[in-house]
């Protein structure tokens, strides 16, 4: 058989959680023998390393906060019909010049509904098989419409892959499906690069947000923390504008603030405390590591994804506070408490995902089109 070619659609609107799922995966198939292409739809990540895939970037596109029905140019102003459709016209160029075996949809037809338009041109014009690669919690509808579009929206797809363990829950608790959508489940345990080394015990609060602009709220929140805590507090900032907003933070107390790294993960197994929100790959870093963990879910504009995530990761010792009403006594109170228990427990959670998701995409581009 020939060198199977899996393109993978992504559009990272907000953090960097999906594309770096995405990335994951696309180096798993290389390391099985397939050619992939990641068909990146959002803002370049510097602080990413990225060596070693081929990456086909269109136009950016962005939201601001949680307001995914607006996408917005890198200046903030909002994109327009003919802007979205010469966007559209070039993700069409690179699936017709690559020709893939597979076309892998990150998130949709369950999320990105404002790109509802170029992924579904996408799906009507592959040549071969078609797969969606979602994250263990789509975030939840309680909108029949919503549910139903999706379902129809899934007419000529050939698997669902669910990036989970069902020890901590299954995608349908959250999104019902009918029995032929379920029928497409393929649940492939979670998608992260193994840790690496860790760097040397710092003694240090390390707190997160992800490598977007979210979780601003609880940066604020640690740097006034840190105001009366005698240990050192670091603050990693993630957004375009994160070297502005780390001299911000800066300003409010004596905590280290600065742009998200690269050695963020290794620091994580060397921090006293790790302070974050409940973002996918911040729960897998903290599920591969026995790091004292202090959790703030992005609850804004209704989110119910992280809150869930977050509760599910309770039994493994990791401490939940509710960012409504959090104040800088509960944080560092919580942080104490957490380093007071010590060292958590490996989960023993599958974190396989990549590998196996690569095997489905590479059988899957062995079968001849529906």
């Amino acid at each position: 058989m020939s060198t199977p070619r899996v393109l993978i659609a992504v559009s990272h609107l907000t953090g960097t959680g999906h594309f770096v799922r995405a990335l994951a995966i696309a180096r798993a198939l290389s390391a099985q023998g397939a050619r992939p292409l990641l068909l990146a739809g959002g803002r370049p990540l510097p602080h990413l390393d990225t060596g070693g895939v081929e990456i086909a970037w269109l136009p950016p596109l962005m939201v601001t906060g949680q307001d995914y029905a607006t996408l917005r140019l890198p200046d903030g102003t909002a994109a327009d019909a003919a802007t979205l459709a010469a966007r559209r016209a070039q993700a069409l160029a690179v699936l017709a010049r690559f020709g893939p075996d597979v076309l892998v949809t990150e998130t949709w037809p369950f999320g990105r509904g404002s790109l509802r338009a170029e992924f579904a041109a996408l799906s009507a014009a592959a040549p071969g098989r078609r797969a969606v690669s979602l994250r263990d919690i789509p975030e939840p509808t309680d909108k029949p419409d919503k549910r139903a579009r999706a379902e129809a929206d899934l007419a000529g797809f050939d698997a669902i892959l669910v990036h989970g363990d069902p020890a901590l829950g299954r995608m349908t608790d959250h999104w019902p499906l009918s029995p032929g959508a379920a029928a497409l489940l393929r649940e492939t345990g979670f998608v992260t690069a193994p840790l690496p080394a860790p760097a040397p015990p710092s003694g240090e609060v390390l707190v997160s947000v992800g490598g977007g602009a979210t979780g601003r709220h609880l940066l604020a929140l640690a740097a006034e923390a840190a105001r009366d805590s005698a240990r050192p507090w670091r603050l990693m900032v993630g957004g375009a504008d994160a070297a502005e907003e780390a001299a911000r933070l800066r300003g409010l107390g004596p905590a280290l603030a600065e742009p998200a790294r690269a050695d963020y993960r290794a620091r994580l197994q060397g921090a006293a405390c790790s302070v974050s929100l409940c973002g996918y790959n911040t729960a897998t870093d903290l599920l591969q590591c026995t790091t004292p963990a202090v959790l703030v879910p992005l609850t804004e504009g209704g989110e119910r994804e992280q809150r869930l995530r977050a509760a599910a990761l309770e039994p493994f010792g990791m401490a939940l506070l509710e960012g409504d009403g959090l104040k800088p006594a509960h944080l560092l109170a919580a942080v104490e408490t957490a380093i007071a228990r010590g060292p958590r427990t490996p989960s023993g959670i599958d974190m396989n995902g990549a590998a196996r998701s690569a095997e489905i995409l590479i059988a899957l581009a062995g079968q001849p089109p529906a």
